[in-house]
């Protein structure tokens, strides 16, 4: 059975990086039936990659290439802290593209107390800025949140009904991501989805709404089982796919549209509970 799936977050620059060509990727994401990619910007450099990744593989796609689709998001990663003061060129790179339709999200952005707890204050900062600057282009947001579920809600609360976008990577409980969702946020899950030890992600995606979830690979990140600690890809959608068959009431045909249907309406900048 081929299957129909977006990968709303993939680092195609950085598998690049750890040695596998971008063609690759994208054929074996084409024959996973992974149909559009959103390739993501972690800081002002890889922003201007996304952007020509997604331009480059546009046009082998209008030349007749079955590959997937390639969009791109810019943004500024809570742990690349030496970026933090190129916020305002990173601002006007997006206010640049506001009109690309390929430019699908501002992000990844958010708050990161794993990594970087010390500088939590400027991350605030951060968040702020891309948040008032989604509010004003209504491009939504890419979530990066680690060990902040607190730091990060109190912030998003604040833009509630004025920005919105994903809570990328989830890692929290059926209890947090339903406070997400409250506050009009999609919540995604990547390959953890599958890790045996994952019980609380798995709940939340047993009983979130199924209008407000997308999956993701945040490859080369994050390698679902069988293939855990190599390289991620997209390729392996598929796992995370059936994964979430396994855990939904719904039938799979019925997850499989559900969830496509919603990545394309985040690739598209709209929120979860807009038609």
């Amino acid at each position: 059975m081929t299957h129909r799936i977006i990968d709303t977050h993939v680092h195609l620059d950085i598998i690049h990086e750890q040695g596998q060509d971008i063609a690759i990727s994208l054929e074996k994401a084409n024959s996973a039936g992974v149909e559009k990619i959103l390739q993501i910007g972690i800081d002002l450099e890889s922003s201007l990659r996304a952007q020509k990744i997604s331009q480059e593989y546009q046009l082998k796609k209008q030349e007749g290439s079955s590959i997937p689709k390639v969009y791109y998001s810019i943004g500024c990663h809570p742990t690349e802290t030496h970026e933090f003061p190129k916020a305002n060129e990173i601002e006007s790179y997006i206010l640049e593209n506001v009109k690309d339709e390929n430019l699908s999200a501002i992000g990844e952005i958010g708050i990161d107390l794993y990594h970087t707890a010390d500088s939590e204050k400027l991350q605030i900062e951060m968040l702020e800025q891309f948040l008032d600057l989604s509010e004003r282009t209504k491009i939504p947001v890419v979530i990066h949140s680690r060990e902040a579920f607190d730091t990060t809600y109190q912030v998003l609360s604040k833009w509630k009904d004025k920005a919105h976008g994903v809570i990328h990577c989830f890692t929290y409980d059926y209890d947090k991501g339903k406070k997400f969702v409250d506050l009009g946020f999609y919540v995604s899950f990547s390959g953890i989805l599958a890790f045996k030890s994952a019980h609380e992600i798995q709940d939340a995606a047993k009983k979130l709404p199924l209008d407000a979830m997308l999956i993701e690979t945040d490859a080369p990140f994050l390698a679902p089982p069988p293939h855990r600690g190599k390289r991620n890809d997209s390729g392996n959608m598929p796992i995370i796919l059936d994964k979430m068959f396994s855990l939904r009431g719904e039938l799979n045909s019925k997850v499989e549209e559900q969830l496509f249907h919603n990545s394309e309406k985040f690739l598209n900048r709209k929120a979860y509970y807009h038609d």
